[in-house]
């Protein structure tokens, strides 16, 4: 069993922790309960922050002459001065963080479908995002960030968390040693995001002679291999080429049951570690001691994806 890293995300404070909603809810979501287990959260509510009292009147995001302005259209009362100088205050004061939880569709933490009105902030108009949001994207480009609506989805999720805990790992990397170590374990799973970008981070490793910045370059590239989403064909080819240490050991039935589950993943009806559950018992049986060190076998700690979702 993997031992995992306990990574640091930032949370919306309204999610499973706070009744600082506009109107005095708290939003409910099992994955950050379990997840809490499994990791470290830095809580914030951007418009508690700036004195925006529970309950409150609604803010809404307004575009008025092709500017951006945060307004409560109940009172008048403007927050866009007092938005931008928490925003830069909190997000400067971050240091080891490795991802973000958001509320969606928020006027402040919102990162996608966020409605921004016209005018004097009654009229529907385009859909944007939220002042914090927009400025977590901005600052934090590499780091993973979603909401938590759309961490319904399991792959999503599944990807959230694959890169959430390989940034965790990273983070930890001290010397030339250790990268070398993180790159050995993580080499199928960085193949399952990028195979060209585990390449060339190969090559880094391969070519550098000066180590301290062996660590930076390598951090640099795997930081933008992994700002792209994960697309399940290039997991399906992972998954393929550590099938092919097994191939010619396995039965027709059972190799007939493992491209299946690979189908039933393309089509998303099951999470990643249905196929990967069927690999790691293959290394076990075989005694692949090459495989058996791969991350790609235990991504993130098997709990936070139901399994009993399937078949």
């Amino acid at each position: 069993m993997r031992k995992f890293r306990r990574p640091l995300i930032v949370l919306s404070r309204c999610i499973e922790h706070d009744h600082c909603r506009y109107d005095g809810s708290m939003i409910s979501s099992p994955f950050v309960r379990q997840l809490s287990d499994y990791a470290d959260f830095i809580t914030v509510c951007p418009e508690v922050e700036i004195g925006l009292g529970v309950p409150r009147p609604p803010i809404h995001i307004t575009e008025v002459d092709g500017n951006l302005r945060l307004v409560q259209p109940e009172t008048g009362r403007d927050v866009t001065f007092a938005m931008k100088s928490f925003i830069d205050s909190f997000l400067g004061s971050l240091d080891a963080v490795d991802g973000f939880i958001l509320k969606n569709r928020s006027p402040s933490c919102g990162i996608r479908n966020v409605k921004v009105y016209r005018g004097e902030g009654r009229r529907p108009g385009r859909d944007g995002m939220g002042f914090f949001g927009r400025a977590v994207m901005e600052r934090f480009p590499h780091l993973p960030l979603e909401d938590e609506g759309r961490l319904r989805n399991l792959q999503i999720r599944e990807d959230f968390l694959i890169k959430l805990y390989l940034v965790r790992d990273l983070r930890s990397v001290e010397g030339f040693k250790d990268l070398i170590e993180f790159h050995t374990r993580n080499k199928l799973l960085l193949m399952s995001i990028s195979p060209e970008g585990q390449n060339i981070l190969g090559r880094v490793i391969a070519e550098q002679k000066d180590h301290d910045n062996a660590i930076k370059g390598y951090s640099e590239i795997f930081y933008e291999i992994i700002r792209e989403p994960i697309k399940p064909e290039r997991k399906i080819n992972a998954l393929l080429h550590a099938f092919g240490h097994f191939s010619s050991k396995l039965n027709g039935e059972e190799k007939k049951y493992f491209l299946e589950s690979i189908e039933w993943y393309r089509k998303g009806v099951v999470p990643l570690l249905v196929p990967l559950s069927m690999l790691r018992s293959w290394v076990l049986r075989f005694g692949d001691t090459y495989l058996e060190k791969q991350t790609l076998f235990e991504p993130y700690p098997r709990e936070l994806v139901p399994v009993t979702l399937i078949i």
